[in-house]
């Protein structure tokens, strides 16, 4: 008896962090042997589609889902639903499957400290919380959630890869002789969780003492979603879109690159700079390392875990957020000093390979297949052997 499992994020061509996850796991969670659906919540609408017998349900009109997802659960006749998402946007999932007699699987960021009151309150009636990290499990523990098991996110290591950096920029059109540091993170939402504008002052400062230096920025440089105004913010810090800054053409980045061409970018960079206020995970952290790039990070939520070679941020400054919990923003000046650092590793002999090395063996460890045989197989096993249990006692009937 194989579990019927309804899998529900941004749909798997969507170039989001979450509809790549979702690309990639599915097909893995049906090699085990699992009958799988897909609940595109975000990017398909007004009829199914079918991609190698895996059904893709349609989003309805609500933004998460909640007027159709008891329908297609029961349309599928699931009995297992894992949402890939923020659970404190709607209070809808915990009591549904408690009505529906799912067993709901919440792989879910935590980024902030302590965990939310609204992130508590909306776990009620899930079957296993899944962290991220293993900072956002310790979290849920500290809380007194013992149904939690930490399931890192994965990355296609065949795909992420070392690759020739000259070959790569050449490819995308970038300087071969410049000192590239990339950003590759969403700018959406007021104060911006990805901190470019700290991550901006200190790139410069730093640039000001090493005239070749770029800073490469993977994002959307409107204000389309929410985020910040680029252009008055270059302006404030003397940095000149083309000469100081490049952006990614605005239209592809809307479309949306595919797997192999982000590749490329991470091969171009030096080093990627990713100092966030908080992180449930941070995937562009171990794809950029997978290719062997070292990494800037902040010293807070899921990050440290991540940084396997390059400079981890440690001042901060601390904000209350609006969900009634600390994140934290990293110091501008202590970015500049890991810049600083991480360029004179890089340019001593020896040091560039070292650390290619230390950030491909770390990031190996999130290679899809063994995140699904280490993880998720055995969470799945032991989700079937409870229901065959009850179905042979009579507690459930089978699907």
């Amino acid at each position: 008896m194989s579990l019927r499992i309804m899998f529900m994020a941004n749909a798997p061509w969507c170039t989001t962090g979450y509809g790549v996850q979702g690309k990639h796991l599915t097909p893995r969670l049906k090699a085990l042997g699992h009958d799988v659906a897909y609940f595109a919540f975000y990017g398909l609408q007004n009829g199914m589609l079918n991609i190698e017998g895996t059904p893709i349900y349609p989003m309805g009109y609500a933004p998460w889902g909640e007027d159709i997802l008891d329908a297609h659960m029961r349309s599928f006749r699931a009995d297992v639903l894992i949402t890939l998402m923020d659970v404190w946007v709607t209070d809808f999932f915990g009591d549904h499957a408690q009505r529906g007699g799912w067993a709901w699987l919440p792989w879910t960021p935590i980024d902030q400290e302590p965990v939310p009151q609204m992130v508590l309150d909306r776990l009620q009636g899930a079957h296993t919380v899944l962290p991220y990290s293993r900072w956002g499990e310790s979290l849920l523990r500290q809380e007194g959630i013992e149904n939690v098991r930490y399931i890192p996110h994965g990355v296609d290591t065949n795909v992420f890869r070392p690759g020739d950096r000259t070959e790569a920029r050449r490819k995308l059109g970038l300087p071969e002789d410049a000192f590239i540091i990339g950003m590759v993170a969403a700018n959406q939402g007021y104060p911006p969780r990805k901190c470019f504008p700290e991550q901006l002052r200190a790139f410069s400062v730093f640039r000001r003492y090493h005239k070749g230096a770029l800073l490469y920025l993977h994002t959307l440089k409107t204000t389309a979603r929410g985020g910040i105004d680029f252009k008055e913010l270059l302006r404030r810090l003397d940095l000149v879109e083309g000469r100081d800054v490049i952006f990614s053409d605005q239209y592809s980045y809307v479309i949306g690159w595919h797997e192999e061409r982000m590749a490329a970018l991470y091969q171009s960079f030096d080093v990627l700079s990713l100092t966030s206020s908080g992180e449930g995970f941070g995937i562009p952290l171990i794809e950029a390392q997978a290719c062997g790039i070292p990494v800037v990070t902040a010293a807070n939520s899921a990050m440290p875990e991540l940084t396997f070679a390059g400079v981890c941020v440690e001042k901060q400054h601390p904000f209350w957020t609006p969900l009634g919990a600390w994140s934290y923003l990293p110091d501008p000046e202590a970015i500049l000093d890991a810049y600083v650092e991480i360029y004179a590793r890089l340019t001593k002999l020896g040091q560039r390979e070292e650390l290619a090395e230390r950030a491909r063996k770390g990031a190996e460890q999130f290679d899809w297949d063994h995140v699904v045989s280490a993880y998720w197989q055995p969470l799945l096993a032991e989700i079937e052997a409870g229901r065959n249990e009850h179905v042979r006692t009579g507690d459930l009937q089978p699907a």
